[in-house]
């Protein structure tokens, strides 16, 4: 009798003595069984957007930037950059980088510090010989008013469009709020200067000393062929509350443009700023460099995620207080007027009733503390006064930093206008034909880079204008089409039709970070800009933050995750089981979908979200 066969414990099928159960085996190769055969869906290359570059108010390829820096091509990075942000060096020193904000890098250890990247980029390009003038391939003419930073980039883009642009500003030199209302330790003049003339060189002429309203008419601005406004908005608000017109209550705004032109204005020992922007702050820092205690009475809570807490950061780091929470209810006076100048007492006794002239002297500011309410619907959180929470801050000066409003009245009033701002269109136009405005004279926040983004806007909705009005045919493209995403600020590369950058199958969908496969990143640290000590700092107007070096800044572009784009990182090649992937000889990869079964694998392992699967013959 034949010996029974041992089985395996716990085999489920006894009858096969090594437990495995048959399977088909192919007699031959997958070069003649191709496994793509029984796929329904395939994976793509699609390249989208990163956060970083729809949060850019600007409108820069940010993401592009890092990543030619990633291959080591310097030269092409700053190029990059050039062709959406006439003022890098600039944006990379006073811009709130909203773009960390919006960086993905942030969810997993710390954002990219982009605003340092692109510093230091702008600083390259400073170096760089200057610019060749583009060919004037165009005959009209753009008058642009203002040579602040909307100005500065309508000029910039349509000058590189082959435009004769011509630049009236009315103060004796250019840059608008760049060099009358930021101080010398947070932009250097050599630093606004230069980027400039970089600017005078695309062939731009700029008129300082014109006044548009004053000196010259607007019809006679109406000679060029469209006109750009972007006068800024210089009238600063008043305090708003009883004695706010005291001696010592003083413009935040004027107080900085006096500054930034090498006076020192008389402000006493004690000073107070009421507001919290970037106005408010440099108000402060300036006032400490003058000698002065100084108190911010701001509004808002203490918020470390505020688009200026660095700034806020910084001016705590040199000596100035805060008072958070908190409002102005009036500013007190010293009746007796005890320091009245020797001049001042001339000037009364040819007043009435012997001296009622001389207005009180401001002795400090009486405040009421504040709580934030439940958030509404959109998520504010209303401010109200709690009682019995008075106080007094004494003061010698106050400077109002609580906002200013912009000078349109010289406008015509065929230009249509809303709550003190000029309307526009998506690309900048206004109700009067052939008029362009942008910057602070429009409703959009009143920040550097969204200036600048303004006058980029307006320089594509003027490039189009025009060229429609010579009868050219246009490809038609919208706004929408223009923008990084589908919140973000318009290209110039892509209206040119030029970008440098490849794109693989390239869609506007914004990739957020739970899209991103993180397993493949390494944790690193942020480099953190270097600062002037606090006592050396704040002794003068040295430039305080000194950024990156070269070597730290672009070790931090390192730190990119290139979100949403491919940037040949192989993940995809290796982790492939049919081996369909193969590298292309001109750079990225291509697909076999004879072999490529559907799997999957490809598109989840992506660590940037770069490929996505879709239906088999879509």
């Amino acid at each position: 009798m034949p010996k029974p066969r041992p089985t395996v414990p716990h085999d489920p099928n006894p009858d096969i003595a090594h437990g495995v159960p048959p399977v088909a085996v192919s007699s031959t190769s997958t070069r003649v069984n191709r496994t793509g055969s029984w796929k329904y869906i395939r994976p793509i290359y699609q390249d989208k957007v990163a956060p970083c570059n729809q949060g850019c108010p600007v409108g820069i390829d940010i993401e592009g930037y890092m990543n030619l820096l990633r291959e080591g091509r310097l030269s092409d990075a700053v190029d990059l950059l050039l062709r959406e942000n006439p003022l890098p060096a600039v944006t990379g020193r006073v811009c709130y980088h909203s773009c960390e904000n919006a960086c993905n890098r942030a969810h997993y250890d710390e954002a990219v510090s982009i605003h340092a990247v692109e510093r230091l980029l702008g600083d390259l390009a400073l170096e760089s010989p200057p610019a060749i003038a583009p060919d004037r391939n165009r005959a009209e003419t753009v008058g642009v008013i203002g040579s602040g930073p909307a100005g500065l980039a309508c000029a910039y883009h349509l000058a590189r469009l082959g435009y004769g642009v011509t630049v009236y500003e009315a103060e004796p030199e250019p840059g608008g709020v760049l060099r009358y209302g930021i101080p010398e330790y947070r932009l250097p003049k050599a630093v606004l200067a230069g980027e400039i003339e970089r600017i005078r060189r695309l062939g731009v002429t700029i008129r300082c000393g014109v006044r548009v309203g004053r000196d010259l008419a607007f019809s006679e601005v109406e000679g060029h062929d469209a006109v750009f406004v972007s006068t800024g908005a210089r009238q600063c608000r008043p305090l708003g509350v009883e004695g706010g017109d005291l001696r010592g209550v003083l413009p935040g705004l004027g107080f900085l443009c006096r500054v930034t032109r090498g006076e020192k204005p008389e402000l006493g020992r004690r000073v107070v700023v009421v507001g919290g922007d970037s106005t408010a702050i440099d108000c402060a820092r300036a006032a400490l460099r003058q000698g002065a205690e100084v108190t911010v009475v701001y509004r808002g809570e203490r918020d470390p995620q505020a688009l200026n807490w660095e700034e806020i950061a910084a001016a705590e780091r040199e000596g100035v207080c805060f008072e958070f929470l908190a409002a102005p209810l009036a500013a007190v006076g010293d009746e007796d007027v005890p320091d009245v100048s020797p001049l001042d007492a001339v000037e009364a006794s040819f007043g009435e009733a012997g001296g009622a002239g001389v207005k009180a002297k401001v002795a400090g500011l009486k405040c009421v503390r504040l709580k934030l309410g439940e958030p509404d619907a959109a998520g504010r959180r209303q401010a109200t006064p709690v009682g019995g929470c008075d106080f007094l801050v004494p003061a010698d000066s106050v400077l109002v930093a609580a906002g200013e409003d912009a000078e349109i009245g010289f406008l015509p009033e065929e230009v249509a206008r809303e709550a003190g701002r000029v309307r526009v269109h998506p690309l900048g136009g206004t109700s009067l034909t052939a008029v362009f405005a942008g910057g602070d004279v429009i409703d959009a926040p009143h920040t550097v880079a969204d200036a600048i983004g303004s006058g980029k806007r307006a320089a594509i909705g003027i490039d189009h204008f025009l060229r429609q009005q010579a009868g050219e045919k246009l490809d038609g493209q919208e706004p929408a089409a223009l923008r990084f995403g589908p919140q973000g600020n318009v290209s110039m590369a892509r209206w040119r039709g030029d970008d440098p950058v490849r794109r693989v199958a390239p869609v506007n969908d914004v990739v957020t970070y739970d899209m991103l496969n993180t397993a493949h990143f390494v944790h690193a640290e942020r480099y953190p800009d270097r600062q002037l000590p606090a006592d050396r700092s704040r002794a003068g107007f040295e430039e305080s933050n000194l950024g990156l070096t070269r070597q730290d800044g672009l070790a931090e572009a390192g730190r990119c995750f290139h979100c949403g784009v491919c940037n040949s990182c192989e993940v995809c090649l290796i982790f492939c089981p049919d081996v369909a992937i193969t590298r292309r000889s001109n750079g990225g990869f291509q697909i076999s979908y004879k072999y490529c079964k559907g799997c999957g694998v490809c598109a989840a392992e992506c660590p940037r979200c770069a490929m996505a699967m879709t239906r088999e013959g879509l």
